[in-house]
């Protein structure tokens, strides 16, 4: 009995010293649908928008789910592809445009302090505090700004951490506070990442363990739990929401009341016709004007308190990698990306919809998008950062067919990726190397 036993735990110790000298090296062969029992500081490594393993002179990513790549052209992959990696996001076609390594450090559903700041820095210290793998910074960093719920995000983050911007009025949130929380965070950030447990570098042991958690949970568990490592589970799920996704067939739109007369709403111009878009999309934040906004005192200069979090942590990133080039890249929500010609929309503020929906003004939410978008272009310029507007291009996509959808319309499909990557490809295709001014004017 006790030699069997002794048998059994040599060769399992046998194993895993395999294991842990072999696994490392594999990562970048494994399928998409491993990503997931992967430690998630390390899956840049497994992502196949590079040449090697280990990118040289690459392109980052930061931001949401726009920079992670979810969507229904990840869902589509995801449910049919078991042994490959196949692409999905724009990483992988600006990779394919140009030849230079793209990787994304994004995370879906956050604000910016994590998608800009927290998971870069994260990744990139416990990468080369491990003992198999050293990562140079990147040569470009491209961040992603989604129009449709960074804002509402980074309100979000600062309630969560007691900040209370929404609980408090305006004039009674001083930025001295959020400043000084900011400062804290940023440098706590850092000093956790320094150095790493044995058991931190025990990659392929984790990855065991991580497999085996989830097979467990998938085994005893009587909900369906979220089967894809890249995204959200509730982004997965929205297919159920039939209030956010339930397009429209072409030429019929919705329509409401407004003044006892009816009103079309969400109405867009497509190949010369008039096709309706689904109710409740993202739109340009229009803080104050839902009712719950109203109840929650959620005044429209709660934009500024947003803004004070993204630029601190643009500059932040800046600031951890001087030697990478930074990239501010404005991505609009659904209905700024359609040529709407209704006089009236249906939207909704976050990801959830907690911030309320409501019917607006078309034109009122045309202002609210080309105000951020100024704002946006604005702290560029000021810093000399290279600032991408990438409404036209995908106005002009729009012209043609849709770019989001047809279930989840909170993210692009394969269309609207193509659509972005192809602008931001011509960042690096073009030889004057100067920072990009573009305009939030069409």
């Amino acid at each position: 009995m006790i030699k069997n036993l002794s048998l059994l735990l040599a060769s399992i110790f046998l194993i895993i010293s395999f294991g842990e000298l072999v696994f490392p090296k594999l990562i970048g062969k494994l399928p998409l649908r491993l990503y997931g029992l992967i430690d998630k500081d390390l899956r840049i490594l497994a992502q196949s928008s590079k040449k090697s393993q280990l990118p040289k002179d690459y392109i980052a990513l930061t931001g949401d789910s726009y920079a992670v790549g979810a969507g229904d052209w990840l869902n589509k992959l995801f449910e049919s592809h078991y042994f490959r990696s196949p692409d999905y996001s724009a990483a992988h076609l600006i990779y394919k445009k140009i030849g230079i390594d793209v990787v994304s450090f994004g995370q879906a559903g956050v604000g910016s302090f994590n998608g800009i700041w927290s998971e870069p820095v994260t990744q990139f210290l416990h990468i080369n505090s491990t003992r198999n793998f050293r990562l140079p910074p990147p040569k470009y960093f491209l961040i992603f700004f989604y129009e449709g719920n960074d804002v509402y995000d980074n309100i979000r983050f600062l309630n969560h951490n007691n900040i209370d911007a929404v609980e408090k009025k305006m004039e009674e949130i001083e930025f001295r506070e959020v400043q000084r929380f900011l400062t804290e965070e940023f440098e706590k950030q850092i000093k956790n990442n320094l150095n790493n447990s044995l058991w931190e570098n025990m990659i392929f042991t984790r990855f065991l363990f991580q497999g085996t958690s989830n097979f467990l949970k998938r085994w005893f568990s009587s909900e369906k739990l979220c089967q894809n490592p890249i995204r959200l589970c509730h982004v997965e799920n929205m297919k159920n929401n039939k209030l956010l996704h339930s397009p429209l067939s072409e030429g019929k739109v919705g329509m409401t009341l407004i003044g006892g007369k009816p009103v079309k709403l969400n109405e867009a111009l497509m190949n010369g016709k008039k096709v309706g878009l689904p109710m409740s999309l993202q739109a340009p934040p229009q803080f104050g004007l839902t009712k719950l906004q109203h109840k929650l005192g959620m005044a429209e200069q709660l934009i500024e308190l947003s803004m004070f979090v993204f630029e601190k942590s643009v500059g932040q990133l800046a600031s951890f990698f001087p030697q990478s080039k930074i990239n501010i890249i404005y991505i609009p929500s659904p209905l700024s990306s359609y040529n709407i010609v209704s006089s009236h929309i249906h939207f909704r503020g976050s990801m959830e919809g907690l911030m309320g929906e409501d019917v607006g003004e078309t034109v009122v939410a045309e202002q609210k998008h080309k105000h951020l978008c100024e704002t946006i272009r604005s702290f560029a310029e000021l810093n000399n950062f290279s600032f991408v507007n990438t409404t036209k291009s995908l106005r002009k996509a729009t012209m043609s067919d849709f770019v989001h959808g047809p279930i989840d319309w909170d993210h692009f499909n394969k269309r609207g990726y193509q659509a972005l990557s192809d602008h931001l490809a011509e960042l690096f295709l073009q030889p004057s190397g100067n920072a990009s001014k573009e305009s939030c004017e069409y």
